[in-house]
């Protein structure tokens, strides 16, 4: 008949899911919203910049220079 230590750990799985608690749920949804609003922000920061060149850049080609 075979023995075996029941105090060493294995590797076996019980079957057994963590579930994360209603806070840590709140938490999760929390920061995927803010960093979908940051990735908003940087995308309109993007446009904005890209728009900001080419106003420069047109303003500046089509001054006219009166000595």
């Amino acid at each position: 008949m075979a023995t075996y230590d029941l105090t060493k750990k294995t590797n076996a799985s019980t079957g057994q899911i963590t579930m994360p608690s209603p806070q840590e749920i709140r938490v999760q949804n929390l920061e995927d919203k803010v960093t979908s609003q940051g990735d908003k922000l940087d995308h309109i920061v993007k446009l904005l910049n890209d728009l900001s060149e080419k106003k420069s850049t047109s303003w500046n080609n089509s001054r006219i220079q009166v000595w």
